[in-house]
């Protein structure tokens, strides 16, 4: 599966043909940060910089106090640290809860934390001015540095790119349309064509098992993951 790694890097659909080539669906599934952060434009910007308060003010009131926070830079100490909630109150902003991705079903390649900061008069249904992520690198077993981001997209469209997932099987002439929001339960969206082989709902590891009957079958099934 080098083939479909490298590939989906650098493409949002990847079309397998079934006799080709073996299929891992939640390998060829997986999503790099890259393609997360482009899903709301993010701009990246520095923890530590007062040069431009307009528009990297976090940068600008952390610098005051960088040596204390560079001994925090764990996201989830971070998140917790009373400064950090005042000084993120100076500038009129406020923080959300850090999420990690290793507790709930994603297609991260790589487990990451993240928390965003919103306008400190807006609720968490809105979209958030700033993401703060931190990324888990298996080469050397711990999380790497935590950088900081501007948010200049929706936040929906980072969830979706998460969470969400569309595979096209093309049988023959007919498309069957399956989605997933969470990577363990698929739902056929073209209802009206559904049948004893393509059913309306799966489960991932029947979803596979299909997937799997089709190549063997040697009938020619070409997957599209959108």
């Amino acid at each position: 599966m080098k083939f479909l790694k490298s590939f989906n890097k650098y493409k949002e659909s990847i079309v397998i043909d079934l006799q080709l080539q073996t299929l891992d669906l939640m390998e060829s599934l997986n999503i790099w940060h890259d393609a997360l952060l482009d899903s709301i434009s993010a701009t990246e910007l520095s923890l530590f910089d007062d040069t431009d308060q307009e528009n990297n003010p976090i940068g600008s009131q952390l610098k005051e106090d960088e040596t204390y926070y560079k001994n925090q830079l764990d996201l989830d100490s971070l998140s917790n640290d009373s400064k950090l909630i005042n000084s993120l109150k100076k500038i009129g902003l406020k923080k959300s809860e850090v999420q990690n991705t290793e507790d709930i079903q994603t297609f991260i390649n790589k487990p990451c934390k993240f928390m965003f900061i919103y306008d400190e008069k807006s609720n968490e249904l809105e979209n958030p001015l700033y993401v703060i992520m931190q990324i888990f690198n298996d080469t050397i077993n711990k999380w790497d540095n935590i950088k900081l981001y501007k948010v200049n997209g929706e936040v929906k469209k980072f969830y979706d790119k998460l969470s969400s997932k569309t595979i096209k099987i093309t049988d023959g002439e007919v498309n069957y349309i399956y989605t997933t929001s969470n990577g363990n339960d698929w739902e056929l969206q073209n209802l009206q064509i559904v049948n004893d082989t393509y059913l309306r709902f799966f489960r991932n590891e029947e979803f596979e098992k299909l997937l799997s009957d089709l190549r063997n079958e040697s009938k020619g099934v070409k997957i599209t993951i959108i």
